[in-house]
């Protein structure tokens, strides 16, 4: 029997649509027509997509399950350190009243439900450099792209003919949520609210995600946390119960606010609602968690397995505190190594989110670098390794011919649950790719080997 032969399949991809431009040209107006009318859209405005997927080869894709897997191991490990070693728990520095939010007992055993793991992916290296796991997102939009391009009927040929599997994020997410709500302790069927404010430009997604927990049977409702009332032992949106909280408000959001969700917050107290994901599970998704998780001075806290995942896929990372501490002490050694090894380096907050003053050194001006260690300085920042980031071609519409653009990847995965849930990746020309900041999806899919013989 011979080995299985992977092909080039982005490559074919590209080579199929040229063969094909007539109708690749109006299958690429009918998506981005279909897309106007989707609930791909940030705020009112249709998120960048390109018609075509980010192919993942079985290698590639058993590695990224076996890493992601183990990673959402990991992070749950992390929390209950946090509370159970005091030498963790103060690499944190975590106020005492946030303390003691985090310190509530959500009433089921994980600390981290829903995860996404945003890695830079290049054959068979893969490499996580954020961990989101307080109200991470994506599945939604992931299954609006993937059902849009295997309902084309220009690619079906294609499809069929590279064997490409089909993916279902969403089932999944609602897979997890259910378990959750099992081990939590609920046993009637269970009702569901997507909480958020009623501003957040990712309400779209909400609204996808609503129309398929109904078509499944869940009853589902979209709601501010503002406007959730704790009565009679249950928390209410008007007269809707609510029993599975699936929170995708960001923790600091939240935080700033406590004052005006007052009743979920008893309500989560009193364990008289299943939160998904419970508010423990910021601790996990602080960038600051990787300094601990590069450091070989805590691998005696995970095991063998473990320490080899983190070894293979985190980039080098440390708190601009430990780097100071790592050097001495002494604040001019550190400015002396963010200087020296400015093109190799990445500076970012700390608990930052969409992109926000991410600083790479190596496309950034000696001055504006200055600027952002100066910044950092003053700050809970981390400095990290800098991770090369992929390039990958999508096929363009140019003076109503058929090109193709080259754009920077990442890849972004999901754990829900305990097991890997599928993908998807974003594309910019920008380094630092976000939605946030004009970023486009593409969905991710797997393609079967082939085996010739």
């Amino acid at each position: 029997m011979r080995e299985p032969v992977m092909r080039n399949v982005d490559h074919a991809y590209d080579q199929y649509l040229l063969a094909h431009e007539k109708d690749a040209l109006h299958a690429i107006q009918a998506f981005a027509e279909r897309m106007e009318k989707s609930h791909v859209k940030y705020g009112k405005f249709a998120i960048p997509v390109f018609f075509k997927p980010h192919f993942l080869t079985p290698r590639q894709e058993k590695l990224i399950k076996s890493a992601s897997e183990t990673l959402l191991g990991i992070v749950n490990k992390v929390v209950d350190l946090y509370f159970s070693e005091p030498e963790l728990a103060g690499l944190f520095r975590i106020p005492e009243d946030i303390r003691k939010l985090m310190s509530v007992d959500h009433g089921y055993s994980k600390n981290v439900v829903v995860a996404r793991f945003d890695a830079m992916l290049e054959g068979e290296s893969l490499k996580f450099f954020e961990l989101n796991t307080g109200s991470p997102a994506g599945m939604g939009y992931a299954d609006a792209l993937e059902e849009m391009i295997f309902s084309a009927e220009e690619l079906k040929p294609f499809i069929e003919g590279h064997h490409i599997r089909k993916e279902n994020r969403s089932a999944r997410l609602l897979t997890a949520l259910l378990q959750t709500y099992e081990d939590f302790g609920g046993h009637e069927k269970p009702q569901i609210a997507i909480v958020d404010w009623r501003t957040v430009k990712t309400r779209p997604e909400f609204e996808a995600l609503k129309v398929f927990f109904e078509d499944k049977g869940y009853a589902t409702v979209i709601a501010d946390p503002r406007d959730l009332r704790y009565k009679g032992g249950k928390l209410y949106h008007d007269d809707f119960r609510i029993d599975i909280l699936y929170r995708r408000v960001i923790f600091e959001e939240l935080v700033e606010k406590l004052d005006e969700v007052e009743d979920m917050i008893k309500a989560y107290r009193n364990r008289h609602v299943c939160m998904v994901n419970p508010l423990r599970s910021k601790l996990a998704g602080s960038k600051a968690v990787l300094s601990l998780l590069t450091n070989p001075g805590y691998d005696r806290f995970f095991t063998a397995e473990e320490n080899r995942v983190k070894a293979n896929h985190l980039p080098w990372t440390r708190r601009i505190e430990d780097a100071e501490r790592f050097y001495g002490g002494k604040k001019i050694y550190l400015i002396d190594f963010l200087k020296d090894e400015k093109e190799t380096l990445v500076l970012k907050p700390s608990e930052g989110y969409n992109g926000k003053d991410v600083t790479i050194g190596c496309e950034t001006r000696e001055e504006d670098w200055n600027r952002a260690i100066d910044r950092a300085l003053k700050g809970d920042w981390v400095v990290q390794e800098f991770v090369p980031i992929p390039v990958i071609t999508v096929p363009v519409v140019v003076n109503s011919r058929l090109d193709f653009a080259y754009k920077k990847i990442n890849f972004n995965s999901f754990v829900l649950g305990s097991k890997y849930a599928g993908s998807f990746s974003r594309v910019s020309d920008d380094s630092v790719i976000n939605v946030a900041r004009n970023g486009g999806l593409m969905t991710a899919l797997t393609v079967e080997e082939v085996h010739e013989r």
